[in-house]
């Protein structure tokens, strides 16, 4: 049998973008939720250091007489301090993975519990910090050098997080699955991204223009709405982002992942006997 090659599995922009206009509304409130719960969390966290911050400085200040501009000082805040932004890189690593999962379980029409995902110990919190690092920092350096190989790093390495969140694959393999996934789309995908910041550009324009344009609103009822709003349109995007890379996770492994085809050769014809 021989095996017949496909052509390279072309993702479809605006099916794809349908299809992640009807999963975000879906997921819209679960994911909602979930983020107003990491700014609880994260407050929560902020006010109980606050205490043992604030109380070790001012021991440090009146029990050992140190500078708060000094240098002592501040070596002997720093253990606090990063384990406090420690904690913090932790609950917000946790939740991003929960906010993938529960994308994709919107889509197909699960319901999950939160305390169920933020459980959940896969992927290793290091592996996923360890990933995220990676991505950002060839992302950053390719677009320093040059913007267009930063723009293509960044698709290549697009679908790197939810590789590792849902095939359970380590740095490097989530790297390579990315590139295999995304190749052949990646200005497919740049296309998807550009429609979907159209998206919600009037209302980001719509919302932050006026607070940079009148310096008046400063300190006025105005402007804490404008900036209400403004946040609510970022996280609404952010969600947004969320679900679109859900999706075209998806709809790439179900391209590029399905069987190869395969067909039996024509039997060759039988020689004609002796006349």
């Amino acid at each position: 049998m021989t095996d017949i090659a496909f052509a390279p599995a072309k993702l479809p922009v605006i099916a794809t973008f349908k299809k992640t206009c009807g999963a975000f509304l879906k997921a819209l409130g679960p994911l909602a939720l979930l983020m107003l719960l990491l700014v609880g969390v994260i407050a929560a966290g902020l006010i109980a250091t606050a205490i043992p911050i604030g109380g070790l400085g001012l021991a440090l200040q009146r029990g050992l007489g140190l500078d708060p501009e000094s240098l002592p000082f501040w070596l002997a805040m720093a253990p606090l301090i990063l384990v406090f932004l420690g904690g913090v890189v932790a609950v917000a690593l946790r939740f991003s993975i929960a906010q993938y999962k529960l994308a994709d379980a919107s889509a197909d029409g699960q319901t999950l519990k939160f305390m169920d995902i933020l459980r959940d110990p896969q992927p290793s919190l290091v592996s996923y910090f360890l990933l995220t690092l990676v991505v950002g920092i060839l992302t950053f350096l390719g677009a320093i050098l040059f913007i267009v190989p930063g723009i293509i790093i960044a698709l290549a390495l697009w679908l790197a997080l939810p590789a590792m969140i849902f095939e359970g694959k380590d740095v490097s393999e989530s790297l390579q699955r990315s590139r295999d996934l995304t190749r052949d789309n990646r200005w497919r995908l740049l296309g998807l991204y550009v429609l979907s910041a159209l998206v919600f550009l009037p209302a980001s324009l719509l919302t932050s223009f006026p607070l940079e344009s009148d310096p008046d609103t400063a300190f006025s009822p105005l402007r804490g709405r404008l900036l209400i709003l403004n946040l609510a349109v970022s996280i609404l995007q952010a969600i947004f982002m969320v679900v679109l890379t859900v999706t075209i996770y998806r709809e790439l492994r179900a391209l590029k992942d399905r069987p190869a085809e395969v067909v039996a050769p024509e039997p060759a014809p039988e020689p004609s006997g002796a006349a």
